[in-house]
This record gives C-alpha cells, structure tokens and sequence, in this order.
C-alpha cells in the first residue's frame, strides 16, 4: 500500500506524457491509418482536390477536407468562415440580379409550355405586352434595340436569330463545364464531397420550380381569358414569382435556399478560389439569361407593335 502511494503521483506525469506522446504521432492521422500531408502543402492548397494528394477511393475526399481544416490555424478558419459567407450571397445575388429590365423577356405571344419553363429556369419571366403599361414597355423595346447582342431590327433575320441561339447554347454549356471543373478541383461540398457537381445539377434544378410556376402562369391566363381572374398591373416584380399564387413564391424560396445550402457547404474556400467562383457564376448568369432571351426572339419576337398593343 505504502509503495502504492508513492508511485501515485508519479502516474499522472506519465499518463500526460504518454498522451502527448501518442498525438504528437497521431496528429497526422484522421481515418484508415492514412496520413495528412504536411500541413504547409494542404491548408492553403487552392485548387487542389483530393486526388492532388491521394490515389484510390474517392471517399478520400473526406480525408483531404479534415486534413485541410484540423490543422488550420483561427486566423485561417476566419477566412474560410468569411469566404462560406460569401459563397452563400451567390445564388441570392448573382443567380437573382433583375437583369435585364427587371428579369422581363417580352414576347408577342405566350410561349409553348417547355419553352416558358426553360426560359424561367434560366432566370427571365416571357412577358406579353399587355400585362405592361406602355412605360415599361417603351423601356424594354430601348433597351432591346440599344444592347449590340439583343438589337431587335435583325429579328426577322430567322437565320441570324437560329445562329444566336446556338452560339448562346454553347455559351452556356462551357459556363456550366466551368463551373463544374472548379468545384471538382476545390476541397467539394460538406454535403457529400464524392458528388463533385453539387452547383451544376443546382442550376439545372431550376426547371422544377419553373415547372410549377409555368403551370400557374397557363392557368391564370387561361382564367383572364374567361373573365374571371384580376387584371394585370402593369408592373412585373423583380422578384422571381412575385407576381404568382403562394405555391410558386414557395418553390422558388426552396429552390434559392437550397442553392445557398450547397454554395455555403463548400469546404476550405481561399480568397483565390472564392474569386474564381464569382467569376465563373457571373458568367453562367449572363449565359443563361442570353439563351434564354434569344429563345424568346426565336419563337415570340415582340415586334414594333408592341408598344401600340401595351397602348390598347
């Protein structure tokens, strides 16, 4: 008993010892026994993903992300913190902006049902003159022919317009592959870093709520058509689905809060990355609003009478 308690505090010593020992040999471990590379290569690694540091498995993607942030001093995790931010404003401002003219693409007529739900996926809400007064659509008709790339007097050109919407279509496609390449070589999304497309397939979800709210749209033109729904306005919202019944303002808050759970959930942004990002977006933004714009001129070009329609 007696030796018993002299060896007592001498075990707490060796305890802590013995601790510090096994995580100073551990501290470069996380899973599987495999190891982190040193810590200066991969806390600040832009544009490295797992696969610049590992071979084998994609689930090794988890191990790269904790190996990027366990280590990371608080000045470090500040900006990551900082950037997360950032990357979460994306899809309310970028994917958002009211561009052009309030988001309004006018058109003659309205458009076939899966060319209205494309169109409203890319961002623009097709407009037919009379839903506007003539202000509104004076502007538009200005702008139209102001902007070199929307210049309405080559409208019955069918050639040139065809050419326009391709190139757009292509314009678009290399966007997305951009955006696609930059998240596969970033540290991936927290939500399930093995999906390396997780901000691609987000912009293409934008079909289901434009879905519901083309659905809504046919089914209030269709009541103005019977006299029984409530005149228009004159004035279209900036606000994607403003102008709708309560369903279609609730997919599309769904569908922005969700694209700013999966840009917030990319892990271990740097400042360089973050502006490769925005970079990237304003380019899938200004694509996808310009396809979506030529594929009004296409099928409903509003024409000169517009104006004397929005009149009338």
């Amino acid at each position: 008993m007696k030796m018993l308690r002299k060896t007592k505090p001498l075990l707490l010593p060796l305890l802590l010892c013995l601790l510090a020992l096994s995580t100073s040999t551990t501290a470069q471990k996380i899973t599987n026994d495999t190891e982190c590379p040193p810590v200066e290569d991969i806390v600040y690694s832009p544009f490295k993903p797992w696969f610049h540091f590992y071979s084998g498995s994609n689930q090794l993607c988890w191990i790269t992300a904790m190996c990027t942030l366990a280590p990371a001093d608080e000045a470090r995790k500040q900006q990551f913190g900082a950037t997360a931010l950032i990357m979460g404003l994306i899809p309310l401002t970028l994917k958002d902006i009211a561009w052009p003219e309030r988001r309004i693409a006018l058109v003659s007529a309205p458009l076939p049902f899966a060319a209205a739900v494309i169109v409203r996926a890319l961002g623009l809400e097709p407009t037919v003159p009379s839903d506007l007064d003539a202000t509104h659509v004076q502007r538009y008709m200005h702008w139209m022919r102001g902007m070199w790339f929307a210049n309405i007097g080559a409208r019955g050109n069918g050639v040139w317009t065809t050419m326009r919407v391709s190139l757009s279509l292509v314009m678009l496609l290399l966007s997305y592959g951009a955006l696609a390449a930059v998240e596969i070589y970033s540290k991936r999304s927290s939500l399930g870093c093995v999906y390396p497309v997780f901000a691609v397939t987000w912009c293409i979800a934008g079909v289901f709520p434009a879905v519901i709210h083309a659905l809504f749209a046919m089914q209030r033109q269709r009541q103005l058509q019977q006299g029984k729904g409530a005149a228009s306005t004159g004035s279209i919202s900036a606000v994607q689905g403003a102008d709708e019944a309560w369903p279609v303002q609730l997919a599309w808050g769904v569908y922005y809060i969700a694209g700013t759970l999966v840009f917030t959930s990319i892990m271990a942004v740097t400042v360089a990355e973050l502006a490769v990002w925005v970079f990237v977006h304003v380019a899938v933004t200004a694509a996808s609003k310009i396809f979506a714009l030529y594929i009004c001129l296409l099928l409903r070009s509003p024409g000169d009478d517009a104006v004397r329609e929005a009149q009338d």
